[in-house]
């Protein structure tokens, strides 16, 4: 019975191992898929420049930092062997934090996903043509894909809690009714 607890926490851990790899090379493809507003000069797109530099750059990086700490939290499992073994109350206190914490920001990526395509769907880019960017169309789908990547994140990293926490609460049970009958 313990194998099937484990082969579930392991299952949970290459998951998130997948969802994380996935996350961030999101971030990176974010960050490039808007470059094209990068440098406009002209007071015409005044606000499409204050939406890049301001917003969505900064957005960028707040998404970087989260995906570079999901990447820690794997290479948190490996050191506390979340891989190889059931966690000790040590582990999965501070695996579930972790986890919760990635969740946070996920849930802080989705909201502000969609606060942001809302600005972006309002800038006037007709004036782009000024500035050589003459055939620039607006590109919605990253922003839909961000979203199923980061509620997929939030369901990945939930089953994960609920995996660890399992096998070792499951664990601990199966060590108490062996001290007791031994005992």
């Amino acid at each position: 019975m313990m194998q099937k607890y484990f082969k579930t926490q392991r299952l949970a851990a290459g998951i998130y191992t997948g969802i994380v790899m996935i996350v961030f090379i999101y971030t990176l493809c974010f960050m490039t898929e808007y470059k094209d507003l990068f440098g406009l000069k002209l007071t015409q797109n005044d606000q499409i420049s204050f939406f890049h530099d301001y917003i969505l750059q900064i957005f960028n990086k707040q998404i970087f930092t989260f995906a570079v700490f999901g990447v820690l939290v794997i290479l948190l499992s490996f050191l506390l062997e979340i891989f190889g073994k059931i966690p000790d109350k040590f582990a999965l206190i501070i695996m579930e934090l972790s986890l919760l914490l990635c969740c946070a920001c996920s849930a802080y990526a989705l909201f502000n996903l969609q606060a942001i395509e809302s600005y972006y769907a309002g800038l006037d880019f007709q004036y782009l043509r000024l500035e050589s960017a003459s055939d620039y169309k607006p590109h919605f789908a990253t922003f839909r894909i961000g979203l199923g990547i980061y509620i997929s994140y939030i369901l990945c990293c939930a089953f994960y809690i609920v995996a660890i926490g399992r096998s070792h609460f499951k664990f601990q049970k199966n060590q108490k009714k062996r001290s007791t009958r031994n005992g």
